[in-house]
């Protein structure tokens, strides 16, 4: 082929490129390992490229963006062929699939996460309220150990994993259960129970053990000085429910609305003390 003369009808590497949406070192790496080699390659090394080849690039993104490894792409362009392909788009078919579920669940995850942020901004340090919740789904795991850090910490890292073997990755933080009669005292307070919170979409894992509680009112209180005015929250939380005409429930929840994720230290947390309370006399 003439050096100086531009085959008809074909892309030069930059135009390729271009076309592709590429870096032209893309192309070259391509080239290199054999995956799309260009179709003319003139007597002074110059590159070209058909417009038919703008479709083996296509297949070769769309496999990228399936993660499927190049060495994989390279050999099946190597041996392609009708059946082949028709393979190919049916594997793709259930990658996309899962992809798309897996995206869904993501999102999940993260309108589960702002709403929970949110509330966390809205919360005003001691405000109490009555609220009302629709049906609701737990995992609790029994807590037998101290109050100190070490103990909590520990069985905090032993719930999570219980929840990651079952394939549970909630928005919620972990939190803690306590008993509302002989769950504190004027020093301290104990945990009884761990638990995580789901969406309702992550419900049917039976073999976790999930717990539902059906729809009931609490008694909310928040603290966004960390978890140290807790203690002093427990009566407060009592007597608001007897005052507006509640009888509390035997255990308090305790979430963590805004974690090291938004705050810089532990006593910045915002937490929400929860009491289940039902009317006097029901």
């Amino acid at each position: 082929m003439n050096a100086k003369k531009r085959p008809e009808g074909y892309f030069t590497t930059g135009e390729f490129a271009k076309l592709c949406k590429v870096k032209k070192q893309t192309l070259f790496h391509y080239d290199h390992i054999g995956i799309l080699k260009p179709e003319i390659i003139g007597d002074n090394g110059y590159r070209y490229y058909s417009i038919f080849q703008f479709d083996t690039y296509n297949t070769i993104s769309m496999l990228k963006e399936l993660d499927m490894p190049l060495s994989y792409i390279r050999n099946y362009l190597s041996g392609r062929s009708p059946s082949s392909f028709l393979k190919l788009l049916e594997e793709h078919d259930r990658l996309v699939d899962d992809k798309i579920a897996e995206l869904q669940w993501l999102k999940t995850f993260i309108n589960g996460k702002r709403r929970i942020t949110e509330e966390g901004i809205r919360a005003r340090h001691g405000s109490i309220r009555l609220e009302h919740r629709p049906r609701e789904y737990y995992i609790f795991t029994k807590y037998s150990g101290s109050s100190e850090e070490t103990d909590e910490y520990t069985a905090f890292a032993g719930h999570i994993s219980h929840c990651h073997q079952n394939q549970i990755y909630s928005p919620y933080v972990t939190g803690g259960l306590i008993y509302a009669e002989n769950g504190y005292d004027d020093k301290d307070y104990r945990y009884s129970h761990l638990y995580t919170k789901l969406d309702p979409e992550d419900a049917d894992y039976g073999e976790a053990g999930i717990t539902i509680i059906p729809p009931r009112t609490y008694a909310v209180i928040y603290s966004t000085e960390g978890f140290s005015p807790i203690l002093s929250m427990f009566t407060q939380l009592k007597d608001f429910a007897r005052e507006s005409g509640y009888t509390p429930g035997s255990y308090f929840f305790e979430d963590v609305l805004l974690d090291s994720v938004s705050r810089p230290s532990l006593e910045s947390y915002t937490v929400k003390l929860g009491l289940p309370v039902t009317k006097a006399g029901e």
